[in-house]
């Protein structure tokens, strides 16, 4: 059973590794962190936060679904990510 569990994390750690290359490849200026409230269907939830620079989150939105849609089809880890505006704190910060 531990061995599972451990398995489990590491897939899990990969599928995160990925989305972070492929955000921070697209997305430089891109702030990722977990949803306050996951989700109980998804594996991962997280938020990934743009500067205003960024216009179309809509298109960001779609490309990061197609993103962790491909995750999911190699890993078997299911990631929901929310796209949103940075705040002006998370800006300074």
């Amino acid at each position: 059973m531990a061995h599972k569990l451990k398995t489990k994390g590491r897939t899990v750690a990969d599928a995160v590794l990925r989305l972070s290359q492929h955000v921070h490849e697209q997305y430089p200026q891109a702030v990722m962190t977990t949803l306050e409230v996951p989700y109980t269907d998804e594996d991962l939830t997280i938020e990934v936060a743009l500067p205003e620079g960024y216009e179309e989150l809509r298109a960001v939105g779609d490309d990061l679904i197609r993103a962790c849609l491909a995750i999911e089809d190699e890993l078997g880890v299911a990631i929901l990510t929310q796209v949103t505006r940075r705040d002006r704190e998370q800006r300074v910060g």
